[in-house]
């Protein structure tokens, strides 16, 4: 249910990093499509283990309580997907 939404959060947050935006700089269009779907797909896949079942409740009740639950799940997988995709 939540991982379209996760990982269109994954590509936001990859686009406004600094760090996404001065590795693209070196690669092709089709390289960053890539290592972007790559990396957010990860994010997609790994993002909610570590939600406990309360918190996805929160988060099927109130709409900025997902907002949030989704940005701190985005935030604690990206760094570790974008390591294993760039490698």
């Amino acid at each position: 249910m939540l991982k379209p939404v996760i990982e269109q959060g994954c590509k936001s947050e990859l686009n406004d990093s600094k760090i996404w935006q001065s590795a693209a700089f070196f690669m092709s269009t089709e390289r960053q499509n890539s290592a972007q779907k790559q990396i957010c797909g990860c994010v997609s896949e790994h993002a909610l283990q570590d939600i406990s079942a309360k918190e996805l409740a929160m988060a099927s009740m109130s709409e900025s309580a997902k907002n949030s639950l989704i940005k701190q799940a985005v935030i604690n997988s990206v760094k570790g997907c974008a390591q294993d995709a760039l490698k």
